[in-house]
Protein backbone atom coordinates (compact mmCIF):
# COMPACT_ATOMS: atom_id res chain seq x y z
CA UNK A 1 0.00 0.00 0.00
CA UNK A 2 2.87 2.36 0.87
CA UNK A 3 4.55 1.56 -2.44
CA UNK A 4 1.30 2.31 -4.33
CA UNK A 5 0.92 5.59 -2.46
CA UNK A 6 4.51 6.55 -3.28
CA UNK A 7 3.86 5.96 -7.01
CA UNK A 8 0.74 8.17 -6.89
CA UNK A 9 2.74 10.94 -5.20
CA UNK A 10 5.44 10.70 -7.90
CA UNK A 11 2.83 10.83 -10.69
CA UNK A 12 1.02 13.80 -9.11
CA UNK A 13 4.31 15.62 -8.57
CA UNK A 14 5.22 15.06 -12.24
CA UNK A 15 1.81 16.36 -13.35
CA UNK A 16 2.09 19.45 -11.16
CA UNK A 17 5.59 20.11 -12.51
CA UNK A 18 4.37 19.67 -16.09
CA UNK A 19 1.48 22.11 -15.55
CA UNK A 20 3.88 24.59 -13.93
CA UNK A 21 6.31 24.42 -16.86
CA UNK A 22 3.58 24.50 -19.52
CA UNK A 23 1.57 27.33 -17.95
CA UNK A 24 3.74 30.19 -19.39
CA UNK A 25 3.40 28.64 -22.87
CA UNK A 26 -0.38 28.42 -22.55
CA UNK A 27 -0.55 31.96 -21.16
CA UNK A 28 1.63 33.29 -23.99
CA UNK A 29 -0.59 31.56 -26.55
CA UNK A 30 -3.67 33.15 -24.96
CA UNK A 31 -2.01 36.57 -24.86
CA UNK A 32 -0.97 36.32 -28.50
CA UNK A 33 -4.46 35.30 -29.57
CA UNK A 34 -6.02 38.17 -27.61
CA UNK A 35 -3.50 40.68 -28.99
CA UNK A 36 -4.11 39.47 -32.56
CA UNK A 37 -7.85 39.97 -32.16
CA UNK A 38 -7.32 43.45 -30.70
CA UNK A 39 -4.95 44.43 -33.52
CA UNK A 40 -7.45 43.17 -36.11
CA UNK A 41 -10.16 45.36 -34.59
CA UNK A 42 -7.73 48.30 -34.57
CA UNK A 43 -6.97 47.67 -38.25
CA UNK A 44 -10.67 47.82 -39.15
CA UNK A 45 -11.05 50.98 -37.09
CA UNK A 46 -8.12 52.70 -38.84
CA UNK A 47 -9.46 51.72 -42.27
CA UNK A 48 -12.83 53.24 -41.38
CA UNK A 49 -11.40 56.50 -40.04
CA UNK A 50 -8.55 56.78 -42.57
CA UNK A 51 -9.79 55.17 -45.80
CA UNK A 52 -6.94 56.69 -47.87
CA UNK A 53 -4.12 55.42 -45.66
CA UNK A 54 -1.37 53.57 -47.52
CA UNK A 55 -0.57 49.93 -46.80
CA UNK A 56 2.87 50.88 -45.48
CA UNK A 57 1.55 53.53 -43.08
CA UNK A 58 -1.16 51.16 -41.88
CA UNK A 59 1.44 48.48 -41.19
CA UNK A 60 3.55 50.93 -39.16
CA UNK A 61 0.57 51.98 -37.05
CA UNK A 62 -0.41 48.37 -36.38
CA UNK A 63 3.14 47.38 -35.39
CA UNK A 64 3.37 50.35 -33.01
CA UNK A 65 -0.06 49.52 -31.57
CA UNK A 66 0.85 45.86 -31.04
CA UNK A 67 4.16 46.82 -29.40
CA UNK A 68 2.35 49.21 -27.05
CA UNK A 69 0.07 46.37 -25.91
CA UNK A 70 2.97 43.99 -25.31
CA UNK A 71 4.99 46.45 -23.21
CA UNK A 72 2.01 47.82 -21.28
CA UNK A 73 1.73 44.65 -19.19
CA UNK A 74 5.04 43.25 -17.80
CA UNK A 75 3.46 39.79 -17.41
CA UNK A 76 3.14 39.48 -21.21
CA UNK A 77 6.90 39.81 -21.69
CA UNK A 78 7.55 37.57 -18.67
CA UNK A 79 5.40 34.69 -19.94
CA UNK A 80 6.88 35.08 -23.42
CA UNK A 81 10.36 34.77 -21.96
CA UNK A 82 9.45 31.61 -19.99
CA UNK A 83 7.43 29.87 -22.70
CA UNK A 84 8.64 26.72 -24.42
CA UNK A 85 10.82 27.82 -27.32
CA UNK A 86 9.41 26.32 -30.50
CA UNK A 87 11.61 25.95 -33.54
CA UNK A 88 10.79 27.09 -37.03
CA UNK A 89 9.14 23.75 -37.89
CA UNK A 90 6.65 23.93 -35.00
CA UNK A 91 6.07 27.67 -34.68
CA UNK A 92 6.26 28.65 -38.32
CA UNK A 93 8.00 31.70 -39.66
CA UNK A 94 10.43 32.45 -42.42
CA UNK A 95 13.72 30.86 -43.48
CA UNK A 96 15.84 32.84 -45.91
CA UNK A 97 19.10 31.87 -47.60
CA UNK A 98 21.15 34.90 -48.59
CA UNK A 99 24.32 34.88 -50.67
CA UNK A 100 27.08 37.46 -50.59
CA UNK A 101 27.98 38.57 -54.12
CA UNK A 102 31.69 37.79 -53.93
CA UNK A 103 32.02 38.07 -57.71
CA UNK A 104 30.94 41.71 -57.46
CA UNK A 105 33.43 42.20 -54.63
CA UNK A 106 36.29 40.97 -56.80
CA UNK A 107 35.19 43.30 -59.57
CA UNK A 108 35.35 46.21 -57.12
CA UNK A 109 38.80 45.18 -55.84
CA UNK A 110 40.33 44.81 -59.31
CA UNK A 111 42.57 47.51 -60.73
CA UNK A 112 42.05 48.39 -64.39
CA UNK A 113 39.59 45.55 -65.24
CA UNK A 114 39.62 44.95 -68.99
CA UNK A 115 37.48 42.81 -71.32
CA UNK A 116 39.50 39.68 -70.49
CA UNK A 117 38.90 40.19 -66.76
CA UNK A 118 35.17 40.76 -67.28
CA UNK A 119 34.93 37.61 -69.42
CA UNK A 120 36.65 35.54 -66.72
CA UNK A 121 34.28 36.91 -64.07
CA UNK A 122 31.25 36.11 -66.24
CA UNK A 123 32.44 32.50 -66.64
CA UNK A 124 33.19 32.25 -62.92
CA UNK A 125 29.74 33.62 -62.03
CA UNK A 126 28.06 30.87 -64.06
CA UNK A 127 30.17 28.21 -62.36
CA UNK A 128 29.56 29.69 -58.92
CA UNK A 129 25.80 29.23 -59.34
CA UNK A 130 26.31 25.46 -59.69
CA UNK A 131 29.05 24.98 -57.10
CA UNK A 132 29.78 25.45 -53.39
CA UNK A 133 33.43 26.11 -54.16
CA UNK A 134 34.96 29.41 -53.08
CA UNK A 135 34.55 32.17 -55.65
CA UNK A 136 38.20 33.17 -55.14
CA UNK A 137 39.37 29.62 -55.96
CA UNK A 138 37.21 29.50 -59.08
CA UNK A 139 38.45 32.87 -60.34
CA UNK A 140 42.07 31.94 -59.53
CA UNK A 141 41.72 28.70 -61.51
CA UNK A 142 40.21 30.54 -64.49
CA UNK A 143 43.17 32.93 -64.66
CA UNK A 144 45.62 30.06 -64.22
CA UNK A 145 44.05 28.23 -67.18
CA UNK A 146 44.65 31.33 -69.29
CA UNK A 147 48.18 31.69 -67.92
CA UNK A 148 47.42 35.18 -66.65
CA UNK A 149 49.07 36.36 -63.44
CA UNK A 150 46.69 37.72 -60.82
CA UNK A 151 49.03 40.67 -60.19
CA UNK A 152 47.77 42.05 -63.48
CA UNK A 153 44.52 42.93 -61.70
CA UNK A 154 45.19 42.58 -57.96
CA UNK A 155 47.98 43.46 -55.56
CA UNK A 156 51.44 44.45 -56.70
CA UNK A 157 53.75 43.08 -59.40
CA UNK A 158 56.01 41.60 -56.71
CA UNK A 159 53.27 39.37 -55.22
CA UNK A 160 52.77 35.86 -56.54
CA UNK A 161 49.38 34.25 -57.17
CA UNK A 162 49.29 32.41 -53.83
CA UNK A 163 49.81 35.63 -51.87
CA UNK A 164 47.11 37.44 -53.85
CA UNK A 165 44.65 34.54 -53.52
CA UNK A 166 45.24 34.46 -49.76
CA UNK A 167 44.50 38.19 -49.48
CA UNK A 168 41.41 37.93 -51.68
CA UNK A 169 40.10 35.14 -49.46
CA UNK A 170 40.60 37.35 -46.40
CA UNK A 171 38.66 40.14 -48.12
CA UNK A 172 35.90 37.67 -49.01
CA UNK A 173 35.73 36.35 -45.43
CA UNK A 174 35.57 39.92 -44.13
CA UNK A 175 32.72 40.76 -46.51
CA UNK A 176 30.65 37.78 -45.31
CA UNK A 177 31.34 38.64 -41.65
CA UNK A 178 30.23 42.24 -42.23
CA UNK A 179 27.10 41.01 -43.99
CA UNK A 180 26.21 38.80 -41.00
CA UNK A 181 26.74 41.73 -38.64
CA UNK A 182 24.53 44.00 -40.75
CA UNK A 183 21.79 41.35 -40.94
CA UNK A 184 21.91 40.81 -37.18
CA UNK A 185 21.55 44.56 -36.56
CA UNK A 186 18.60 44.77 -38.95
CA UNK A 187 16.88 41.75 -37.38
CA UNK A 188 17.35 43.33 -33.92
CA UNK A 189 15.66 46.50 -35.18
CA UNK A 190 12.77 44.42 -36.53
CA UNK A 191 12.20 43.07 -33.02
CA UNK A 192 12.18 39.32 -33.83
CA UNK A 193 12.65 37.15 -30.76
CA UNK A 194 15.25 34.36 -30.91
CA UNK A 195 16.31 34.68 -34.54
CA UNK A 196 18.91 32.29 -35.95
CA UNK A 197 21.65 33.67 -38.21
CA UNK A 198 24.17 31.10 -39.40
CA UNK A 199 26.84 30.96 -42.02
CA UNK A 200 26.73 28.20 -44.64
CA UNK A 201 29.80 27.50 -46.70
CA UNK A 202 32.02 30.32 -47.92
CA UNK A 203 29.40 32.83 -49.03
CA UNK A 204 25.87 31.90 -47.90
CA UNK A 205 23.96 33.04 -44.81
CA UNK A 206 20.88 31.28 -43.41
CA UNK A 207 18.42 33.46 -41.49
CA UNK A 208 15.52 31.92 -39.54
CA UNK A 209 12.84 34.24 -38.17
CA UNK A 210 10.38 32.25 -35.99
CA UNK A 211 6.86 33.62 -35.78
CA UNK A 212 7.32 36.22 -38.52
CA UNK A 213 4.13 36.54 -40.55
CA UNK A 214 4.98 39.79 -42.37
CA UNK A 215 7.11 38.05 -44.96
CA UNK A 216 7.40 40.91 -47.45
CA UNK A 217 8.47 43.37 -44.76
CA UNK A 218 11.12 41.01 -43.40
CA UNK A 219 12.49 40.38 -46.90
CA UNK A 220 12.75 44.09 -47.56
CA UNK A 221 14.55 44.48 -44.25
CA UNK A 222 17.12 41.75 -44.97
CA UNK A 223 17.73 42.67 -48.59
CA UNK A 224 17.78 46.44 -48.20
CA UNK A 225 20.77 48.36 -49.48
CA UNK A 226 23.11 49.69 -46.81
CA UNK A 227 23.86 53.43 -47.04
CA UNK A 228 26.64 55.28 -45.26
CA UNK A 229 25.28 58.34 -43.46
CA UNK A 230 26.84 61.08 -41.35
CA UNK A 231 24.52 62.32 -38.60
CA UNK A 232 24.92 64.78 -35.76
CA UNK A 233 24.53 63.68 -32.13
CA UNK A 234 21.94 65.68 -30.22
CA UNK A 235 22.93 67.88 -27.32
CA UNK A 236 23.27 65.81 -24.09
CA UNK A 237 20.95 68.08 -22.12
CA UNK A 238 18.25 67.73 -24.78
CA UNK A 239 18.78 63.96 -25.01
CA UNK A 240 18.51 63.38 -21.25
CA UNK A 241 15.40 65.55 -21.07
CA UNK A 242 13.76 63.50 -23.84
CA UNK A 243 14.75 60.24 -22.15
CA UNK A 244 13.13 61.41 -18.90
CA UNK A 245 9.93 62.24 -20.77
CA UNK A 246 9.90 58.77 -22.32
CA UNK A 247 10.56 57.20 -18.92
CA UNK A 248 7.61 59.11 -17.43
CA UNK A 249 5.31 58.06 -20.28
CA UNK A 250 6.24 54.41 -19.84
CA UNK A 251 5.75 54.66 -16.08
CA UNK A 252 2.40 56.43 -16.51
CA UNK A 253 3.61 59.64 -14.84
CA UNK A 254 2.69 63.24 -15.57
CA UNK A 255 5.13 64.84 -18.01
CA UNK A 256 5.33 67.92 -15.77
CA UNK A 257 7.35 65.84 -13.29
CA UNK A 258 10.13 65.27 -15.86
CA UNK A 259 12.89 67.32 -14.23
CA UNK A 260 11.97 66.95 -10.57
CA UNK A 261 13.92 63.79 -9.87
CA UNK A 262 17.21 62.41 -11.11
CA UNK A 263 16.06 58.97 -12.19
CA UNK A 264 18.80 57.86 -14.55
CA UNK A 265 20.22 54.44 -13.94
CA UNK A 266 23.98 54.45 -14.41
CA UNK A 267 26.66 52.06 -15.53
CA UNK A 268 30.44 52.31 -15.61
CA UNK A 269 32.65 50.70 -18.20
CA UNK A 270 36.31 50.08 -17.42
CA UNK A 271 37.51 49.44 -20.96
CA UNK A 272 36.33 48.00 -24.22
CA UNK A 273 35.61 44.27 -24.03
CA UNK A 274 35.89 44.25 -20.25
CA UNK A 275 33.28 43.73 -17.55
CA UNK A 276 30.78 46.42 -16.77
CA UNK A 277 30.24 47.51 -13.19
CA UNK A 278 26.70 46.87 -11.98
CA UNK A 279 24.18 49.68 -12.37
CA UNK A 280 23.65 51.81 -9.27
CA UNK A 281 22.00 55.12 -8.30
CA UNK A 282 21.03 56.85 -5.09
CA UNK A 283 17.37 56.25 -5.88
CA UNK A 284 17.94 52.64 -6.90
CA UNK A 285 19.57 52.00 -3.53
CA UNK A 286 16.23 52.85 -1.91
CA UNK A 287 14.19 50.74 -4.34
CA UNK A 288 14.29 47.06 -5.09
CA UNK A 289 15.19 46.01 -8.62
CA UNK A 290 11.55 45.26 -9.46
CA UNK A 291 10.37 48.57 -7.96
CA UNK A 292 12.97 50.48 -9.95
CA UNK A 293 11.90 48.74 -13.19
CA UNK A 294 8.31 49.70 -12.47
CA UNK A 295 9.11 53.30 -11.54
CA UNK A 296 11.65 53.84 -14.35
CA UNK A 297 11.11 51.28 -17.14
CA UNK A 298 13.21 53.20 -19.68
CA UNK A 299 16.23 53.87 -17.46
CA UNK A 300 16.13 50.29 -16.17
CA UNK A 301 17.14 49.29 -19.72
CA UNK A 302 18.97 52.35 -21.08
CA UNK A 303 21.68 53.03 -18.48
CA UNK A 304 23.56 56.34 -18.53
CA UNK A 305 27.22 56.75 -17.61
CA UNK A 306 27.47 59.33 -14.78
CA UNK A 307 31.15 59.97 -15.53
CA UNK A 308 30.57 60.73 -19.20
CA UNK A 309 29.84 64.12 -20.73
CA UNK A 310 27.32 62.70 -23.20
CA UNK A 311 23.84 61.23 -22.99
CA UNK A 312 24.83 57.96 -24.65
CA UNK A 313 23.18 54.98 -22.95
CA UNK A 314 24.36 51.40 -22.41
CA UNK A 315 21.89 48.67 -23.44
CA UNK A 316 22.23 44.92 -22.96
CA UNK A 317 21.92 42.84 -26.12
CA UNK A 318 18.95 40.82 -24.85
CA UNK A 319 17.04 44.05 -24.03
CA UNK A 320 17.44 45.81 -27.40
CA UNK A 321 14.25 44.23 -28.73
CA UNK A 322 12.19 45.35 -25.70
CA UNK A 323 13.63 48.86 -25.88
CA UNK A 324 12.72 49.05 -29.58
CA UNK A 325 9.15 48.06 -28.68
CA UNK A 326 9.07 50.80 -26.03
CA UNK A 327 10.22 53.42 -28.54
CA UNK A 328 7.63 52.28 -31.11
CA UNK A 329 4.73 52.78 -28.71
CA UNK A 330 2.21 55.32 -29.91
CA UNK A 331 2.29 57.32 -26.65
CA UNK A 332 6.10 57.43 -26.73
CA UNK A 333 6.09 58.55 -30.37
CA UNK A 334 3.94 61.53 -29.34
CA UNK A 335 6.74 62.94 -27.13
CA UNK A 336 9.48 62.11 -29.66
CA UNK A 337 10.35 65.02 -32.00
CA UNK A 338 9.97 64.12 -35.67
CA UNK A 339 13.56 65.07 -36.48
CA UNK A 340 15.41 62.71 -34.10
CA UNK A 341 15.76 58.98 -33.51
CA UNK A 342 17.69 56.53 -31.33
CA UNK A 343 20.29 54.27 -32.97
CA UNK A 344 22.59 51.51 -31.61
CA UNK A 345 26.31 51.09 -32.04
CA UNK A 346 27.18 48.62 -34.81
CA UNK A 347 29.40 46.57 -32.48
CA UNK A 348 29.35 45.90 -28.72
CA UNK A 349 31.28 48.44 -26.64
CA UNK A 350 31.87 46.00 -23.80
CA UNK A 351 30.83 42.79 -22.07
CA UNK A 352 29.09 42.27 -18.74
CA UNK A 353 28.70 38.77 -17.29
CA UNK A 354 29.25 37.25 -20.72
CA UNK A 355 26.61 39.45 -22.37
CA UNK A 356 27.32 42.06 -25.04
CA UNK A 357 26.66 45.71 -24.18
CA UNK A 358 25.73 48.17 -26.93
CA UNK A 359 25.70 51.96 -26.95
CA UNK A 360 22.52 53.86 -27.85
CA UNK A 361 22.72 57.36 -29.33
CA UNK A 362 20.17 60.10 -30.02
CA UNK A 363 20.88 61.58 -33.47
CA UNK A 364 19.25 63.74 -36.11
CA UNK A 365 16.94 61.65 -38.26
CA UNK A 366 18.09 63.31 -41.49
CA UNK A 367 21.78 62.82 -42.36
CA UNK A 368 24.06 65.81 -42.97
CA UNK A 369 25.96 63.83 -45.61
CA UNK A 370 25.70 60.39 -47.24
CA UNK A 371 28.25 58.03 -48.72
CA UNK A 372 27.32 59.36 -52.15
CA UNK A 373 29.70 62.32 -51.69
CA UNK A 374 32.72 60.07 -50.96
CA UNK A 375 34.96 59.51 -53.97
CA UNK A 376 37.64 57.41 -52.25
CA UNK A 377 38.32 55.87 -48.83
CA UNK A 378 41.40 54.13 -47.45
CA UNK A 379 42.09 52.38 -44.15
CA UNK A 380 45.26 53.65 -42.44
CA UNK A 381 47.01 53.68 -39.08
CA UNK A 382 47.29 56.90 -37.11
CA UNK A 383 51.06 57.34 -36.53
CA UNK A 384 50.52 59.22 -33.25
CA UNK A 385 48.12 56.75 -31.60
CA UNK A 386 48.67 53.57 -33.67
CA UNK A 387 44.87 53.31 -33.94
CA UNK A 388 43.07 52.45 -37.20
CA UNK A 389 41.63 55.43 -39.06
CA UNK A 390 39.80 55.95 -42.35
CA UNK A 391 40.97 58.61 -44.78
CA UNK A 392 38.22 59.89 -47.07
CA UNK A 393 38.11 62.03 -50.15
CA UNK A 394 34.86 63.81 -51.03
CA UNK A 395 33.50 65.55 -54.07
CA UNK A 396 33.02 69.34 -54.07
CA UNK A 397 29.53 69.09 -52.57
CA UNK A 398 30.65 66.89 -49.69
CA UNK A 399 33.80 68.93 -49.02
CA UNK A 400 31.77 72.15 -48.84
CA UNK A 401 29.17 70.73 -46.44
CA UNK A 402 31.85 69.07 -44.29
CA UNK A 403 33.74 72.30 -43.91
Amino acid sequence: MKEFRFKIIIILAALVLAVYLLWPTYKDYSNTKSITETVTKKQEEIKRTLPEITKQDLQKKLIAFEDSIRVSDPSIAETRQKRIKLGLDLQGGMRVVLEVNTVKLMEKLAKNPDDVFKKVLTEAEKEVALSNESVVDIVGRKFEQRQIRLSRYFGTIREDDDEILSRLKEDSEDAVSRAIEIIRNRVDQYGVSEPSIQRQGSRRIIVELPGVAKEEEAKNLLQGTALLEFRILKDPEFAVSLMQKIDNVLAGKNLEDTTKTDTTATVKIEAKDTSLIAADTSEQKQLSEEEFKKEHPFFAIAMLDPQGQSADAYVRENQKSLLTQYLNREDVQKVMPNNVEFVYSAKPVGVDKGENIYMMYLVNKNPELTGGVITDAQANIDPSTSSPIVSMEMNSEGATDWA
